[in-house]
Order: structure tokens, then C-alpha cells, then sequence
């Protein structure tokens, strides 16, 4: 029988984990390409696209908040599974969806199954890569995140383009995707050793940074903030600036450019682990500064080219 602490299962371990929470973030991205059909479909407007996409972050701060300690008390793969199920969900109501309230619900579970899973899945992934490379749990975590984000509006914009009934073939897709993930995280071993029974779970948030690191604190977090920001705005809104300033409406094209943003910061993850933090923080800000100009001068210029190279 294989030792299931040898360094070939745990390879296998980590990759069912990370695997688990890229399909995970697949479907946060998916409907991306879509949005265009769907306004079209149930005519909201772009302020309502808004507040759906919106509703995917309350979804996510919501779980984050009083459900991230959850994993921690009940184990790992006990909180994943609900997480599944919940993006199960998620993928019946988008493709059940009959109006524009359907979105907002779909949204708000998407949101909400992503924040339980990687909350679980980031510690897990992290527990199974103890003992190696200082940090190299977190860069796996953060590229299957990305991989997951790149694959999804890839594919939303492929059924989009080439399929008949679109807004309902892509999810059935992605419900294949997540019950294979709910079947590969029974590989990894459960790696929280004392479990609370569901009875004396506590909810209850807990918030805050330790007095010592608040201040090497506040750079990295609104760096983050900034990034995301800009990627949360471009991700929800590129497909209607495509069609709106560019006159590129096709599905894919919307999907590819979302696909090339997300896919860059994971090979980027990947390859500099020797950057040091501060390094890497100053040149991400750096390099943001010249993206945001080039995506406006694209607007400008009515070209697609800088579109896609700016992000």
C-alpha cells in the first residue's frame, strides 16, 4: 500500500487540491463573455451588470467573513464539499436563469461557494506543501486561482460563439468540471487532526492584523486592493467596451482578452518565486500605471491590439 504522506501522493495531493480550486474559480469568470447575450436576453442596462457583478463579492465577502474559520473546525474536506455544492447551485441557476433577478441570485452563490472553497483549499494546499520551499503553498494556491479565472471566460466565450443555447450548454459543462472536483479532493489526506462536531462550530468573525506587522501591512494590502480593483472593472465590463468602443462583439474575442489577463499573472506567479516581496510590489505598481494608460489610449484609438497587450 502507497504511504499517503510519500512525496509522489503528496504531488498528487496538492494537485487534486489546486485542481479543486481552479475549477472552483472557473466558474467565477465564466459568465464574463456571456453578459452581452444576457442583457440582450433580458434587457438590464450596464449599471445593473454592475451590481451583479457586485453581488458575486458580497457572496464572497460573506462566506469570507463568518464561514472562513470553518475549515479550520471541521476539517478541510468537510467545508469543501458544501462549497461544491453550493457551486452546483450556482451553475443550475445560471442555467435555469429566466430573468435578470436569476443572475443576481446565480452571482450572489458563485460568491459565495469561491470564498468557502479557497479559504479551505489555500490551507489545505499549504498544510500538504509544509516542510518545502518557504511560500511555495501560497504561490500554488494563487496560480490555480488564476489558471481557474483564465480558463473560465475561455470557455464561456467558445460555447458563446459555436454553441446552440449558449446560456445554458456552458454550465452543464462546468457542472462535469465540478463533480470531477468534488471527486478528486478525496484523494488528498484530511490534514486537520482535531474536528469540532457541527454543533460547536462558531461562526463568529474574527478580524484584525497583529499590532507588530500593521504597518508592512498596508502596503501589500492596498496593492492588492488597487490590482483587483482594476481587474474586477475590466473583467465585468470588457465584453460591453469591446462592443461599445471597438465594435468587436464577438463572445470569444471578450472571453480571450479576460483569458490572456489572468492567464499572464499565473505564469507570472509561477516564475518569480526568487522576486523578493517589496521587489515585486514596486514593480507591480510600476507596471500598472502604464497598463491603465494603454487600455485608455485603446479606447482612444479604436485599436484592439493595445487592448489586449496593456492587461
Amino acid at each position: 500500500m502507497r504511504n499517503p504522506t510519500s512525496p509522489g501522493h503528496n504531488r498528487i495531493a496538492l494537485a487534486a487540491v489546486a485542481g479543486e480550486l481552479g475549477v472552483m474559480f472557473v466558474g467565477a469568470i465564466l459568465p464574463t463573455p456571456l453578459y452581452p447575450l444576457y442583457r440582450e436576453a433580458f434587457g438590464f442596462s450596464a449599471v445593473t451588470l454592475t451590481l451583479i457583478y457586485a453581488t458575486y463579492v458580497l457572496g464572497n465577502l460573506t462566506a469570507l467573513l463568518f464561514f472562513g474559520r470553518l475549515a479550520d473546525q471541521i476539517g478541510r474536506r468537510a467545508a469543501s464539499l458544501p462549497a461544491i455544492a453550493i457551486g452546483i447551485a450556482s451553475a443550475a441557476v445560471f442555467a435555469a436563469a429566466e430573468n435578470t433577478a436569476w443572475l443576481f441570485a446565480a452571482r450572489g452563490l458563485s460568491g459565495f461557494s469561491t470564498g468557502l472553497a479557497s479559504g479551505a483549499a489555500t490551507a489545505w494546499i499549504a498544510e500538504l506543501y509544509a516542510g518545502r520551499a518557504s511560500g511555495g503553498g501560497a504561490r500554488i494556491a494563487s496560480a490555480a486561482n488564476f489558471f481557474g479565472c483564465a480558463t473560465g471566460p475561455l470557455l464561456g466565450g467558445l460555447f458563446a460563439q459555436f454553441a446552440f443555447a449558449p446560456l445554458r450548454l456552458c454550465y452543464f459543462a462546468y457542472l462535469v468540471l465540478l463533480c470531477g472536483a468534488a471527486g478528486a479532493i478525496f484523494v488528498p489526506r484530511e490534514t486537520v487532526a482535531k474536528r469540532k462536531p457541527l454543533g460547536d462550530v462558531s461562526l463568529r468573525p474574527r478580524i484584525g492584523v497583529p499590532r507588530r506587522i500593521r504597518l508592512q501591512f498596508v502596503s501589500p494590502a492596498v496593492t492588492g486592493f488597487a490590482t483587483f480593483s482594476l481587474i474586477g472593472f475590466y473583467s465585468a465590463l470588457i465584453p460591453s467596451l469591446l462592443g461599445e468602443s471597438l465594435h468587436q462583439s464577438g463572445p470569444l474575442v471578450a472571453g480571450g482578452i479576460v483569458c490572456e489577463l489572468f492567464l499572464v499573472a499565473a505564469v507570472v506567479i509561477l516564475t518569480s518565486s526568487k522576486l523578493g516581496s517589496q521587489a515585486a510590489t514596486l514593480t507591480a505598481l510600476l507596471l500598472l500605471v502604464p497598463s491603465v494608460w494603454i487600455v485608455v489610449g485603446a479606447e482612444l484609438a479604436r485599436s484592439l491590439a493595445p487592448q489586449a497587450f496593456g492587461l
